[in-house]
């Protein structure tokens, strides 16, 4: 049984977008066995591209800035007022940012957004390297940081669907999910090696020149899609029909409600491998380098599966058992930290990789999908302050952690976790129905 609109067996159909050029060929049947159909685009080859360079030096200084915290303080504590300094001006701002999605071109947003983060890892690199650094400085830089973040995020989320098109977006999500954690893998490995080598320093100035790369591939990529809100209402107003339409579309809500708890209670566990690194496991940067990259390579593998997907029907159990599968692997990593074994906890943190991505990579994917397209910005601006509550989420477990160690705190949130999803599962039926390609 095809989904909705595919094509015949053995013909392909290329999409023209609204100035008459050739977008990339919609899918084959047998594209739900190819990962990487979306790479067809040229754009969306561009996109990614810009974004792997970004991203890994995203990674290697989300290493480097909660190694510095920790090597300034020896408190978990400071991990988390750090990433609720993070969460906080993402909060206050994805919702302003989901109404300039739609309004104004997401390129631009993106372009703007990508230079004014990367000045703010410059200033931290020379505060580093001048010897001056303290940890209101970085909290400084983190606000700063998430208020352009939360500004531009909703527009680099919502923009995969101007690249792509509708029928190949939930490969595209999910490719892109799993591009980007391919960083997580030789980023933090790469940052381990350097900070062991020549200090914290350059790992910011290398996020500087990273995303002023990124906004140079950009500026390549033409102007997709258009302002679909009108200019003649007030963004207050755009705002309020965003509201609106979460009432409406109880689906959405229902998926957004789904990805705020677990990025609250268990997705903050990844701040404190540097606990784990030094208290657990009695080892250097090198190693706590492994372990972001255990989780990288487990996140490839689940971003993957779910970028194979395709039309199959039941999105919405994998989901569910998704979520649930992420709890269990968090429960035992924990268990495995409690031996001492760091090749053991390493397979375990690739589990929760797998389970946590191919969850969160699939979540994404489904309110994309429902979500009408006039909507998007506006849908994704929510979405993102989940983003802005996983900080807020570290706060309440680093204070815990520097109480009861790391194992036992982290694994208390991962059976919370777990317990969520298992009412979801028997609870919310609309949820495990999800299962069309356009959800409609």
């Amino acid at each position: 049984m095809t989904g909705r609109g595919a094509s015949p067996a053995g013909e392909e159909r290329r999409a023209e977008s609204v100035d008459g050029t050739t977008l990339a060929p919609t899918r084959k049947r047998w594209d739900w066995v190819t990962p990487f159909a979306s790479l067809r685009n040229r754009n969306f080859r561009f996109f990614i591209g810009g974004s792997l360079i970004a991203t890994t030096a995203l990674q290697m200084q989300t290493l480097a800035q909660n190694y510095l915290i920790y090597q300034l303080t020896g408190l978990a504590t400071a991990i988390g007022y750090v990433s609720a300094a993070l969460g906080i001006s993402l909060l206050f701002t994805s919702l302003a940012g989901g109404v300039a999605a739609d309004r104004l071109p997401k390129r631009n947003l993106m372009m703007v957004g990508q230079l004014g983060i990367g000045v703010f890892a410059l200033f931290i690199g020379v505060m580093v390297t001048m010897g001056l650094i303290e940890v209101w400085h970085i909290v400084v830089a983190s606000v700063g940081t998430g208020v352009i973040a939360g500004f531009t995020m909703p527009a680099r989320q919502s923009y995969v669907p101007d690249l792509v098109g509708e029928e190949n977006l939930v490969n595209a999500l999910a490719l892109n999910a799993g591009m980007m954690n391919v960083t997580r893998i030789g980023g933090p490995a790469l940052a381990g090696m350097l900070i062991g080598m020549f200090g914290v320093g350059p790992i910011y100035y290398m996020k500087f020149v990273a995303y002023g790369i990124f906004v140079a591939i950009l500026f390549i990529i033409p102007i997709m899609g258009k302002s679909v809100a009108s200019a003649s209402r007030s963004p207050l107003g755009d705002a309020i029909d965003g509201f609106r339409y979460l009432r409406h579309d109880r689906r959405v809500l229902d998926l957004l409600i789904l990805g705020v708890v677990p990025t609250i209670v268990a997705m903050p566990y990844v701040n404190f491998l540097p606990v784990f690194q030094e208290e657990v496991f009695h080892v250097g940067p090198r190693e706590l380098g492994w372990l972001y990259s255990a989780v990288g390579a487990g996140a490839v593998v689940g971003s993957l599966v779910v970028a194979s997907l395709g039309e199959y029907q039941h999105k919405g159990r994998v989901l569910l058992v998704g979520g649930v599968s992420f709890g269990v692997t968090l429960i035992l990593f924990c268990i495995a930290a409690n031996t001492g074994s760091l090749p053991l906890s390493m397979v375990m943190l690739a589990l929760v990789g797998a389970a946590g991505t191919a969850f969160m990579a699939l979540n994404n994917a489904l309110v994309l999908s429902i979500t009408l397209p006039e909507m998007r910005g506006r849908v994704m601006g929510v979405f993102m302050t989940t983003f802005g509550l996983m900080p807020l989420g570290a706060l309440p477990m680093g204070r815990l952690t520097d109480t009861f160690g790391a194992p036992l705190t982290i694994g208390c949130f991962a059976v919370l976790t777990v317990g969520f999803f298992i009412l979801m599962l028997l609870f919310r039926p609309s949820i495990r129905r999800l299962w069309s390609g356009t959800f409609l």
